[in-house]
């Protein structure tokens, strides 16, 4: 499930949270407003991490688009309309989320909470066919497109956006920075967690509150576009590999494994041509195995902790050893063909 109800559940996270320090007289609209505003801090900084990896490692990925740096929203994806037009304005039923500080859309002008009017001249927004053909659920549909058509956009060259600020139209050009095809969101869930659907990279808001830096962030988040990178998803579907508990036996689990270890290792490399310290990898997993491991229980398509953070250790010799170019470091494994999964 993608984040069309986020905000529902994150809210109600800050708003429990808010309670728990605040004396009962408080204004609840304050507080309310306040766990906005952290969830859009989170957006902005998974948004920016993986604006880094992805732009970063461009001139070694497969498959690539233009990155605009920034993230809209749509005022159906809140329950309390009132509630997010006080704290994101709202002029129009899209706005811009999220920002990338030094991205494209924010070096254009682009301003957070500035209402999207119209893109290449013709005003944003979807026909109800468009949305019904969206394999999402109808809440999500709305942003679905607007993410999709925003890309095509802009991987077809530079965009003119047009926004509603303050009252007054201002026109926008943007030209996208190329990178790695994926995008990075924040998911709903109470979980811990980190995901890869082959286009987009999620994580949740738990796993992103673990985090004791941009380092580790980014070493989940380059795990993820790993997957995307190396057609996991479609490796597997082809391999005909079982979904769900079957996924955790026999030839299923021993595959499943497999494109984690890619996942591992390619993410090293990633981290590093991006300049984020690829031990982070190994302090967040000794940290996290440590306390939230579970041994013996642990699936078996995944390494337990301590033989993961091994791994670690030896791609990072691996690329030391490696020669540089002025691009980065080539990722052997985005070097290699593809090849199916056995």
């Amino acid at each position: 499930m993608r984040i069309y109800q986020r905000w529902a559940l994150t809210l109600a996270l800050g708003m429990a949270a808010i309670g728990s320090v605040l004396p009962a007289a408080a204004n609840p609209a304050a507080g309310q407003s306040a766990a906005f505003n952290d969830l859009r801090a989170s957006d902005v900084r998974v948004l920016s991490v993986g604006y880094r990896l992805a732009t970063a490692n461009a001139p070694f990925c497969r498959s690539t688009e233009n990155a605009g740096g920034l993230t809209l929203h749509h005022i159906g994806q809140y329950p309390d309309a009132a509630a997010a037009k006080s704290s994101f304005g709202f002029a129009r039923d899209y706005a811009v989320l999220a920002l990338v500080g030094d991205g494209p859309a924010a070096r254009a002008g682009v301003r957070a909470d500035d209402a999207v009017v119209a893109l290449n001249g013709a005003p944003f927004g979807a026909a109800p066919a468009e949305l019904e053909a969206i394999d999402q659920p109808e809440a999500y549909r709305p942003v679905a497109w607007a993410d999709a058509k925003l890309r095509s956009e802009l991987s077809a060259g530079p965009v003119t956006l047009t926004v509603l600020r303050d009252g007054q139209t201002i026109d926008f050009t943007l030209t996208g920075t190329p990178a790695c095809r994926s995008r990075f969101e924040l998911r709903p869930s109470g979980d811990y967690g980190a995901s890869a659907d082959g286009d987009i990279v999620g994580i949740t808001v738990p796993m992103l509150d673990f985090m004791v830096d941009d380092d580790e962030l980014a070493a989940i988040l380059a795990h993820e576009m790993a997957h995307n990178l190396l057609e996991h998803r479609k490796r597997l579907n082809e391999a005909g590999v079982q979904r769900g508990l079957l996924q955790q036996i026999g030839r299923s689990a021993r595959l499943t494994l497999a494109t984690e270890i890619e996942a591992d290792r390619l993410s090293i490399w990633l981290m590093a041509n991006a300049g984020y310290d690829p031990g982070g990898a190994v302090r967040f997993w000794t940290r996290y195995g440590k306390q939230r491991g579970k041994g013996i229980f642990s699936a078996p398509t995944h390494y337990r902790w301590k033989k993961r953070v091994g791994l670690f250790e030896a791609e990072m010799a691996k690329l030391v050893a490696a020669a540089r170019d002025p691009r980065g470091w080539y990722p052997p494994l985005l070097a290699a063909p593809v090849v199916p999964l056995k």
